[in-house]
């Protein structure tokens, strides 16, 4: 798997054989990146990816930040209960040279600790058919990890229905493979 653009385009990004692991597909990743980059996210009509926060959920290897990263994003935050996969994550991120641009979290991305800071764009993308959404917009909302009119990208199995919490708005939703892709905005 390789970085799809960006500063660190052509970059590899390791993996680990894990039943658990479940990265996102580059045919995905490509078409979110675009949508974000070219949505008109923001007010005054600026990249949504230049300089923003990210948090990441079920982070797995961190190819989703390391994405963001790659596009312009300042900060990643990186939630995930398997230090293996968080393991490989900070390997990745450190390949690339953006460790200080990094945090890494070990544990539930369902329940996250409190922010430090809120984030302009949040990537969720729980193990598919677990019903993991809806409480995890919850959590984030209660935590104060979204800022003013954040961006929630999440991904299900492509038949998996999501109670979507009243605040957020949701903006599109397509599918990819075995995938389906929504995103959303906090009405904040």
């Amino acid at each position: 798997m390789r970085v799809i653009a960006g500063k660190h385009k052509g970059r590899i990004i390791e993996t680990v054989s894990s039943k658990k692991l479940r990265p996102t597909t580059g045919m995905a990743r490509e078409a979110v990146f675009n949508i974000l980059a070219h949505g008109n996210f923001k007010e005054d009509g600026s990249n949504l990816l230049d300089e923003c926060r990210v948090l990441d959920l079920f982070s797995g290897c961190g190819a989703l930040s390391i994405e963001a990263l790659s596009r312009g994003a300042s900060h990643v935050t990186l939630i995930d209960i398997d230090p293996q996969h968080l393991n490989i994550a900070r390997k990745n991120i450190s390949s690339i040279g953006e460790s200080e641009s990094a945090s890494f979290i070990r544990g539930d991305s369902s329940t996250p600790p409190p922010a430090t800071a809120p984030c302009d764009l949040i990537f969720l993308d729980p193990p598919y058919g677990k019903g993991l959404v809806a409480s995890a917009l919850k959590n984030l909302l209660s935590g104060g990890w979204l800022a003013k009119d954040a961006v929630i990208v999440v991904e299900t199995g492509k038949n998996e229905d999501i109670e979507q919490p009243e605040y957020f708005t949701q903006l599109n939703d397509r599918k990819y493979g075995n995938s389906r892709i929504r995103i959303m905005q906090w009405n904040g």
